[in-house]
């Protein structure tokens, strides 16, 4: 869930919940204010019919209370006094229908006489005007709410722009380039700090990989010399006469480590190669050609092996690197042949855009998350250096080349495709 629409919907329950509890007590409030007129009026009213009395010495008549309906009836003088305020239903003789009302009583002694005073006023028309102000202020809460929900999209994108820029800087970063992101410029402070450590982090890993990398690509030619001097002087011993079966034995495996810490040397070297981009120039590659030159190089390998081959060769090319690309194809044709199994078969597949190449080997799925880190081996047993696929992973990031991994019908397939 993305962050705008997280906050949206938090502040949009907020903003109902709050203007429902607003708009319910806001009804009750307008209610009581106009109830409580109605009351006062009801008091003036019956102040004037007092002052009436006083003045005239009897009760003034109904003509003069305008909409407020008033009644008289006579009391027994041993009556309690009357005085209440209530609120209920009185038929409206005129329409014939039943109203609420405000009804105020009392007792009014007039000459010596006790009457009881009923002054009454519809309540009707203080609904109306209190449903219509509710209505309006709903109408208002909810424009309200519309144009507060528009305003926080158009002002938290803008606010906000920032971070996505920088998250957008950050993922064009890859090590080894020596390119520090450009982060935006803003005024937010918050945004300062996060633009300041971001850079403070890439700058320090910059930095470290550039340290990593030297010291191994000094350390591999350094290596070389002493690694061929130490070949060569093997050769010399083992050609020697008069070894026995346990020296011989011994020479051969020491040979053998050499060769692999050989390989190994090589592989590091020529991943510095790649990363450092010194194989820069592009031309055009007849891949079909560069395929059947691989195919025969490996069939004799593959016949010793009893390892069967099908290939489905079409017209292709590609304007890339020929060095890199020929390193590309023969690491991944050598995988198929060297990861396969007696009686394996392997199956290639070029297409104008497409290589697929399929073989037997291990009945189980490789991991996808480490198949291109440097020495991954799919058994902790192997010879190999595990560095053939870290090599040809870094081949197609530099030559734009797709490369996907499947395991489908016990088969290993690796798909390269390009434009």
């Amino acid at each position: 869930m993305k962050l705008f629409t997280r906050y949206n919907r938090i502040n949009l329950t907020l903003m109902v919940l709050l203007f429902v509890l607003s708009g319910i007590s806001y009804y009750f409030i307008i209610n009581y204010v106009l109830i409580h007129e109605l009351d006062e009026a009801l008091e003036d009213y019956q102040l004037r019919i007092e002052n009436y009395v006083v003045k005239q010495g009897t009760l003034p008549p109904v003509a003069l209370m305008d909409e407020t309906i008033v009644t008289y009836s006579k009391l027994n003088r041993l009556t309690t006094p009357i005085r209440r305020m209530e609120t209920l239903r009185r038929l409206d003789t005129l329409e014939n229908e039943w109203h609420n009302y405000r009804q105020k009583t009392y007792s009014q002694d007039v000459g010596g006489a006790s009457f009881c005073v009923t002054l009454a006023k519809p309540i009707e028309g203080t609904k109306l005007l209190t449903r219509t102000v509710v209505a309006i202020t709903i109408l208002m809460l909810l424009v309200i709410i519309i144009a507060s929900i528009v305003l926080n999209q158009v002002i938290l994108r803008k606010l906000w722009q920032p971070f996505y820029t920088s998250l957008a800087a950050m993922k064009t970063f890859k090590l080894g380039k020596k390119q520090v992101p450009e982060f935006p410029l803003t005024n937010i402070e918050e945004f300062v700090f996060m633009n300041t450590l971001l850079e403070d982090t890439v700058t320090g890993a910059e930095a470290d990989y550039q340290i990593l990398k030297e010291f191994t690509e000094n350390a591999s030619h350094e290596i070389q010399t002493p690694l061929a001097i130490i070949r060569s002087k093997l050769d010399l011993v083992i050609q020697e006469e008069g070894l026995s079966e346990k020296q011989t034995l011994a020479l051969s495996s020491i040979y053998s480590g050499i060769k692999r810490l050989t390989k190994l040397n090589q592989s590091l070297l020529l991943l510095a190669k790649i990363e450092n981009h010194q194989f820069a120039g592009r031309e055009n590659v007849d891949v079909e050609e560069k395929v059947n030159e691989k195919l025969d190089q490996f069939q004799e390998f593959w016949q010793n092996s009893k390892v069967q081959f099908t290939a489905t060769i079409k017209p292709s090319a590609i304007h890339t690197n020929p060095e890199l690309f020929d390193i590309l194809l023969s690491n991944l044709i050598s995988n198929a042949g060297r990861h396969n199994m007696e009686n394996g078969f392997i199956f290639v597949n070029l297409d104008k855009n497409t290589f697929v190449i399929e073989n037997t080997g291990s009945l189980s799925s490789l991991d996808s998350q480490k198949l291109y880190t440097r020495f991954y081996k799919e058994s902790q047993h192997s010879q190999h250096n595990g560095l053939g696929l870290s090599i040809v992973k870094q081949i197609c990031d530099q030559l734009d080349i797709e490369i996907k991994y499947s395991f489908v019908n016990n088969l290993h397939r690796f798909t390269l495709k390009w434009d």
